[in-house]
């Protein structure tokens, strides 16, 4: 429901802005149909909602340090997909960054690692790193000519027009009497949150999808903060030494 009606709300808001900013003087094509579907479906149908699924069962902390990794995953897919060059300083800063996620999954507990208990959410988590390395190496090898807002107002609604009825008819959907707090982060995720994936759509394009990753190396330190005062989770060592490893991790990987 989370993420249908933000896919929603935002298709309104991103094609009226479309629309006033950047009216199309050419019919949609079909690499702009595939370009709102590829995108659509792993940035917002699978990666979002995944996303919140796992957050339920797991910690803002584990989240926010496991979806750091995230470049790394992205560097080494484009190695193989598009061909992207990676030095031996590059694999140093990817090992370290499996590391870390290593660390986050096992809880810091060898026991943990050794039995392989690891925590639902955190594995739903990783799962959902998959579609958004899609998402960002389609974002570089679109080849739609659209503008980049008419890209996000497509995408939006293609994943609406799956997700709002997959809501409904799964009982998910509820009014904003029912659930101001979820209606708030509807609306905080069809502005705030929309607008940056549209500048983040922006930045693959223009310097491609490993740079612009790396602009995500302080993530974690501020849901480590973030976690702490507002939700009241608990920080523990292995957290700080994740998070401190994984943007090391980032850092070489990117150079």
């Amino acid at each position: 429901m989370l993420t249908a009606g933000r896919a929603l709300f935002a298709a309104v808001i991103l094609v009226a802005i479309a629309r006033l900013t950047a009216p199309l003087n050419r019919p949609l094509t079909r690499s702009d149909y595939r370009a709102f579907v590829i995108l659509g479906g792993s940035g917002l149908v699978v990666n979002t909602t995944l996303w919140f699924w796992g957050l339920s069962h797991t910690t803002a902390v584990n989240a926010g340090i496991l979806g750091a990794a995230s470049p790394v995953f992205v560097a080494v897919a484009a190695s193989f997909v598009v061909g992207d060059r990676l030095r031996p300083v590059n694999w140093i800063g990817t090992l370290l960054s499996v590391a870390a996620v290593v660390l986050v999954v096992s809880r810091g507990s060898l026991d943990v690692l050794c039995a392989l208990s690891f925590e639902r959410g955190d594995l739903i988590i990783l799962s959902a790193q998959a579609s958004w390395v899609v998402y960002q190496l389609y974002s570089r090898m679109a080849t739609s000519t659209l503008p980049a807002i008419w890209i996000m107002a497509g995408a939006h609604v293609a994943s609406a027009a799956v997700l709002v009825p997959l809501a409904t008819v799964t009982g998910a959907w509820q009014t904003p009497a029912a659930a101001p707090l979820g209606w708030l982060s509807v609306a905080y995720g069809a502005t705030i949150i929309t607008l940056s994936h549209l500048w983040y759509y922006r930045a693959i394009r223009t310097i491609g999808a490993g740079r612009a990753a790396t602009f995500a190396n302080l993530t974690p330190f501020v849901v480590l903060l973030l976690a702490w005062l507002v939700a009241g989770e608990s920080i523990h060592a292995y957290h700080v030494t994740a998070a401190a490893v994984v943007i090391a991790g980032v850092f070489l990987a990117m150079r």
